[in-house]
């Protein structure tokens, strides 16, 4: 398969057309995916041509698929670029007055306006780091929830655009900042006039991406979090977003404090809120929105915000490895489905491998269901490409099908790990993960081939971002807010040893 496609690298076949020819390639009927056996799959330039049995056109070059599954690129749509040295850290640890969270053990500056986790790292190194990973294991296009990285605006949108991604990014806004006082404890600090002025320089940042990096960049508004976003901010973002033609996406009822705040504050879930303020719709992609009404943990039986979901086709993007670690779980992702709520998928932290979150997926809602036939393998499979297509209004991504874009990605089945199986989607969802990528196609363009990145060397990614993730834990006094070491706040697994005397 490899060899076959050796001298394709990094090209894009506008002068002829490229077939890719043999395994089981997933094919779009207009309605549904289909699986084409021994199929073969025709692109020339950024668009594929056909999709069949066989392919009768002139064919300036071949790829041999035999032994693969083929599938469109993966859209991720709830992604934060980086090297995650805080999420990293607190795996089986944390403080236990976040009620579980993950991201407010690190997230919060040591005072208003004082230093995070993030003040210590090299931004480019980590950024091009997280890039490698998304693309490396298959998805071709993410959503980034608003990294500025410390005000290099063009840092993320250039990187992407040099390795051939697809991305959809904005700086983030919020009128609200997470911090720690001097005795530790979590507090919210607002400033309405910030939040407002970030609103307008993501809109500046918007109107600026127009046509850049061949159309594969653009722009999606990104107010934070439910939890630090005014009104009246979501107000301007609903009206700003309309006015620039473009979608939004923020981060809701992702912890127990939020959905105790808004329901203690307005009476209302946070779901019910942003419903109230026109909020929610079709252009909007919700991350998380785990803690519902009826969820076991918010001491709320009440019902209503799955029809309210349903009702307004707000996307939700579910990432269930990054609360699994935390004991945290959707309920669930069969029951937001059978509800008629548009799901679609993200990796959110680490790793950035859709490929292998799928599992989790679908595992962790038979269990919180208690039964085998939820969340099945079609419907996760299409949450990761069709649903996160439909999150971001795009009938050309997610699919193979004739005049969609030329995202592929194609996965080698001849490994111990895929085993035998009767059926390749089920034996993708439930025994693949990233690392069974063999060749990532974008716009036409093959940017991973036998495994391998070509646009960057890995390993000199990964020096790079283990250095700068080593600066952030030595300086980890200079942001955690209590006097201890990191050892001691987050031991290690085992204690280190010297050895025999």
């Amino acid at each position: 398969m490899a060899e076959a496609a050796k001298g394709a690298a990094g090209a894009c076949a506008a002068e002829g057309v490229t077939v890719i020819e043999g395994g089981w390639i997933v094919a779009f009927d207009g309605r549904e995916h289909r699986i084409i056996e021994n199929g073969t799959l025709a692109f020339q330039g950024d668009t594929i041509l056909d999709v069949a049995k066989s392919y009768r056109g002139a064919v300036e070059r071949r790829i041999d698929a035999r032994g693969a599954l083929v599938i469109p690129g993966l859209v991720n749509c709830h992604v934060h670029i980086g090297a995650h040295a805080g999420d990293r850290m607190i795996l089986d640890a944390g403080r236990r007055d976040v009620f579980r969270s993950g991201f407010l053990n690190y997230c919060p500056a040591k005072g208003i306006g004082g230093k995070t986790i993030f003040s210590f790292e090299n931004p480019r190194a980590t950024i091009r780091y997280s890039l490698a990973s998304l693309l490396r294991t298959g998805s071709t296009t993410v959503v980034e929830m608003g990294g500025d990285f410390s005000g290099d605006l063009s840092a993320i949108a250039e990187h992407a655009g040099e390795l051939g991604i697809r991305l959809y990014t904005c700086p983030g806004f919020s009128t609200g900042a997470h911090h720690f006082d001097q005795a530790g404890r979590h507090h919210i600090h607002y400033d309405e006039k910030a939040g407002m002025a970030g609103l307008e320089r993501a809109c500046r940042f918007a109107e600026g991406m127009a046509g850049k990096h061949g159309g594969r960049v653009r722009p999606i508004l990104v107010p934070f979090e439910y939890h630090l976003c005014s009104p009246d901010l979501l107000r301007r973002t609903k009206d700003a977003a309309r006015r620039l033609g473009i979608g939004i996406t923020m981060h809701c009822a992702e912890s127990m404090p939020e959905f105790q705040d808004s329901v203690r504050q307005t009476g209302r879930t946070p779901v019910a809120f942003l419903d109230d303020l026109g909020f929610l719709g079709p252009e909007v992609i919700l991350g998380h929105c785990i803690y519902l009404s009826g969820h076991s943990q918010t001491a709320y039986p009440y019902g209503g915000d799955l029809e309210i979901l349903a009702r307004t086709g707000a996307a939700i993007a579910h990432c269930p490895l990054v609360f699994g670690r935390r004991g945290v779980v959707l309920e669930s992702f069969q029951r937001y489905l059978d509800a008629g709520v548009r799901m679609a998928l993200g990796t959110d932290s680490y790793p950035q491998d859709l490929a292998g979150e799928m599992k989790f997926v679908s595992v962790l809602s038979k269990v919180v269901d208690r039964h085998m036939e939820s969340a099945k393998a079609r419907d996760v499979f299409n949450a990761a490409t069709l649903g996160g297509a439909a999150a971001l209004g795009r009938d050309d991504l997610g699919r193979l099908a004739p005049g969609a874009k030329a995202d592929i990605v194609i996965v080698d089945f001849e490994t111990l790990r895929a085993g035998p199986f009767l059926d390749p989607i089920k034996a993708f969802v439930h025994c693949m993960n990233g690392d069974a990528v063999d060749t990532v196609i974008v716009d036409g363009r093959i940017l991973v081939e036998n495994k391998r990145l070509l646009a960057w060397d890995e390993r000199a990614l990964l020096a790079e971002v283990r250095a700068s993730t080593a600066s952030a834990w030595a300086n980890f006094s200079a942001y955690y807010p209590f006097n201890e070491k990191i050892d001691e706040a987050f031991p290690p697994a085992f204690r280190p040893w010297d050895g025999l005397a």
